[in-house]
């Protein structure tokens, strides 16, 4: 057994057990009455180790059976003691001993690196308890069936579902369906848990709303600005520039990425994506003053129909693109503006998989992409002019045409050879 390594597994049981020793010190000084302070701590992070360097001398499996059982006993007087003093029959002292002596062994074997983790998470459970009952307390019967619904569609009916294309042109593939709704309903929850507990006025939620959909929040934002007048330019700007810059970077960039992993397809839009990030910045530059005005939080965490909508569109582009790139290829390039209109982040998904199909090149997926970003952009300013104010009107037409017609501007220099 190498000596030094023993001895510096010993040190690190020590430093180990002197954390949540402090931790629970800390504590003691605030009145909580707690049975493993300081040296107690320590001494089982080191007993723990003590064990495990007479398993590793002698190797045999009973010298850890015996230091378990040693632990059991110890830990089970610190917890009658506990109960007696206090008459709380709450077990945490007793497992988090129980822990604290197996990472004590972890590093006597080797481990240290679990170790370490373990013990940093107890301390931390331990010192947030107060929070976390808090938080607990704090959570609303509708975010914890929320929460499970989407558990179940993830993690329980989307692994039973085959992964194979099925009718015509292949156009239906059920795990790739309930795949979009895991997604869209993911995303709809965390929108509403950061905005739950987030103090972040609108352009947070109009960020996290454009990671599914530009078009509804365009939408939710004119209403917005129809409602209070004062929100005008606020509008403006969340349209132009917190609805695109999510939609570019992640629904459109990112998305086809995952999708293919393709770096060859990232490299082709470059172009598109350097020029209208730096155009919506400047525009950002103009507003930033008014952008981030306080926003109206969401009242349901997992809206089921608007998932089920949502991933219905998303569905119906993908198979449209599928059953045109197989049917007439030529008339792909409209499809991708079309679908864009209903939702880029469905005709990213459609060219990602027409690309994955060997039916479309690197270089012609970037250029229908660009023109997919195109469309979306464009598209918010033709939403805009629903909007009651006239300077609304102006400000999210007039920004959405400009940013598309410097991109189309890119799109055509590119793929032209100009």
């Amino acid at each position: 057994m190498n000596i030094d390594l023993t001895f510096e597994y010993i040190i690190l049981s020590i430093a180990l057990g002197a954390i949540f020793g402090l931790e629970n010190e800390y504590r003691m000084q605030k009145g909580v009455k707690i049975f493993m302070g300081f040296r107690t701590s320590i001494f089982i992070a080191l007993l723990g180790n003590i064990f495990a360097i007479f398993y590793e001398t002698f190797k045999s499996p009973s010298i850890l059976i015996a230091g378990f059982a040693v632990m059991i006993i110890f830990a089970s007087a610190i917890y009658i003691e506990k109960n007696a003093k206090t008459k709380n029959p709450g077990a945490t002292t007793y497992i988090s001993s129980m822990i604290l002596f197996l990472s004590g062994m972890l590093v006597g074997i080797g481990y240290y690196e679990y170790a370490i983790v373990i013990v940093i998470l107890i301390t931390a459970i331990s010192f947030y308890k107060r929070e976390f009952l808090y938080f607990i307390t704090s959570i609303k019967k509708s975010e914890i069936i929320a929460a499970i619904n989407l558990l179940i569609i993830s993690f329980v009916i989307l692994p039973l579902l085959p992964n194979v294309y099925l009718g015509p042109y292949g156009f239906f593939n059920p795990f790739q369906f309930w795949l979009l709704i895991t997604l869209v309903g993911t995303v709809f929850f965390l929108q509403y848990a950061i905005l739950r507990i987030s103090k972040s006025g609108l352009l947070i939620s109009t960020i996290i709303g454009s990671l599914i959909t530009g078009t509804t929040i365009t939408f939710a934002l004119v209403n917005l600005g129809n409602r209070f007048k004062k929100l005008g330019k606020a509008v403006v700007y969340n349209v132009i520039v917190g609805a695109n810059v999510p939609m570019v970077l992640i629904q459109a960039l990112l998305i086809i990425y995952i999708v293919t992993l393709s770096s060859r397809i990232v490299y082709y839009m470059i172009p598109v994506t350097a020029v209208s990030i730096i155009s919506l910045l400047m525009i950002y530059l103009i507003g930033k003053g008014e952008i981030n005005k306080k926003a109206e939080k969401p009242n349901n965490p997992f809206p089921l129909v608007k998932t089920l909508e949502f991933a219905a569109v998303f569905f119906i582009v993908i198979s449209v693109s599928r059953i045109v790139a197989i049917a007439a290829p030529n008339l792909l390039i409209v499809d991708m503006f079309l679908s864009a209109l209903a939702n880029i982040v469905g005709a990213s998904f459609a060219l990602g998989t027409l690309f994955l199909d060997h039916q479309i090149s690197a270089s012609y997926t970037a250029m229908l992409l660009g023109v997919s970003i195109f469309a979306a952009i464009i598209e918010k300013g033709f939403i805009g002019l629903i909007a009651k104010d006239r300077n609304t009107r102006k400000g999210i037409f007039g920004y959405s045409m400009a940013v598309g017609l410097v991109l189309l501007i890119t799109l055509f220099l590119q793929y032209h050879g100009i």
